[in-house]
């Protein structure tokens, strides 16, 4: 009876453990030879039909970009300046975010291994940060008199992305994602649950866990979505 109970347990572990992505299923693009995959989290993620990604293993980060990153025209005046003074310094620590993220993301996640060297069996991934809408001001311009209480705040703002896909080796184009994602440091304003111990979210590390936790929120959704097309 103890060895049948011993293997049953064995066979239900192994069941638990294996778990098949669903097949994604694909939409037209019109006027494109490109495809919508359905069921993704991203708004848009469109690949090539004639792409076989069941041959990728590895993947390498491109660090990610933000040359083309404009604040929104619908943004006040003083975020909109506040933000524009950014140094390239700045914006390179927050873009490092995702580039940690996203290494520690698919290095902790089975099925494509980050790697530094190009080949057929690997996957090249840019980001590029496309436009900023900020609902405050950069912590080094906040008004540090001002607390932020639970829903006075939208959070930092939302931001809109681009990723593009390809064959690290051939350049071959695999993939394109674009989407955009609110930036919020979450229940982390309200300390312990007590009103009473609130953290500003106009300070560096509110702002600075709001980039975080979208950057995170990405690398998981795309790990998820490249798996389902390796395994389809």
């Amino acid at each position: 009876m103890k060895l049948f109970t011993t293997v049953l347990s064995l066979a239900v572990l192994t069941a638990c453990s294996v778990t098949e992505q669903p097949i994604p299923e694909f939409t037209a693009v019109p006027d494109s030879n490109l495809q919508q995959m359905q069921g993704t989290r991203f708004d848009r993620f469109v690949i090539d039909p004639q792409a076989d990604f069941s041959q990728y293993d590895k993947v390498i980060f491109f660090p990610t970009q933000f040359d083309k990153l404009t604040i929104d025209e619908g943004a006040d005046n003083q975020l909109t300046n506040s933000w524009n003074a950014s140094t390239w310094d700045e914006m390179d620590k927050i873009c490092q975010f995702f580039d940690d993220f996203a290494q520690l993301t698919f290095a902790q996640k089975s099925g494509l291994e980050p790697t530094n060297q190009g080949g057929e069996n690997v996957m090249a991934i840019e980001f590029r940060l496309m436009n900023f809408m900020p609902y405050q001001r950069r912590y080094q311009d906040a008004n540090r008199d001002t607390v932020a209480l639970r829903g006075q705040r939208n959070g930092l703002g939302s931001i809109t992305f681009q990723a593009v896909v390809a064959n690290s080796k051939t350049g071959e184009l695999l993939a394109v994602i674009e989407d955009g994602m609110e930036l919020n440091p979450g229940n982390m304003l309200i300390v312990k649950g007590d009103p009473n111990l609130q953290v500003d979210s106009a300070s560096r590390m509110a702002q600075n866990v709001a980039w975080r936790k979208t950057f995170k929120r990405i690398a998981n959704r795309l790990h998820e979505d490249l798996i389902r097309l390796k395994q389809s």
